[in-house]
């Protein structure tokens, strides 16, 4: 079983959770386990790759890991060094963005299975009310590294966008707006979110 760590991305176990929950507003399971994993990989890179990595990172869902992420790296999604693939995976890899090699470590449910309290949560055979959170974070914290896998890993897409391209003023509304939509922007052409009130 894992040994308690004496600090996770070079926190300690209260100021890890505390920046867990001053960013996302609470202290989210999926977060705790994101921000350990996103700690194994740095240990990857740093002890295989040596230090001073510029690492960029791929998260495979939406929810917690890109947070995880963006706390505890310079990666984010406003910078472009972070990129989303919703594949409903829990996983993430953190690569060197100049040889595009790096590591992946993903939440492994077989290993996570020694933990019945986190992989009952994990596999939702637990409510949320039937499950409190304490109990949870501690078996998150007594899983550590021991409910997770990782791989060496060479990255053959890095998800990039499309280039912003040139920007004109949309005559519909008169913002500026990418020139790559058309004559009017999204918005206008009644593709909008929200309505004028």
């Amino acid at each position: 079983m894992a040994s308690a760590r004496a600090s996770i991305c070079g926190l300690s176990r209260d100021d890890f959770l505390q920046k867990i929950e001053e960013f996302h507003g609470f202290t989210a399971p999926g977060l705790v386990i994101g921000g350990l994993m996103v700690d194994m990989a740095q240990e990857l890179i740093r002890d295989n790759m040596g230090e001073g990595i510029d690492a960029d990172a791929i998260v495979e869902a939406r929810h917690c890991l890109p947070d995880a992420v963006q706390i505890f790296t310079p990666c984010t999604i406003g910078n472009g060094w972070l990129k989303i693939v919703d594949w409903g995976k829990f996983a993430l890899s953190l690569y060197d963005k100049h040889v595009k090699r790096g590591y992946r470590v993903w939440f492994d449910v077989s290993k996570a299975a020694l933990f019945p309290n986190l992989y009952n949560w994990y596999m939702k055979k637990v409510s949320k009310k039937d499950l409190p959170i304490d109990i949870l974070l501690e078996s998150i914290f007594e899983a550590g590294r021991d409910a997770l896998s990782s791989r060496a890993v060479s990255i053959l897409n890095t998800y990039s966008g499309e280039k912003k391209g040139g920007t004109d003023i949309c005559d519909g509304c008169g913002e500026a707006y990418p020139v790559v939509q058309g004559s009017v922007c999204l918005s206008c052409r009644g593709e909008s979110y929200f309505e004028l009130s």
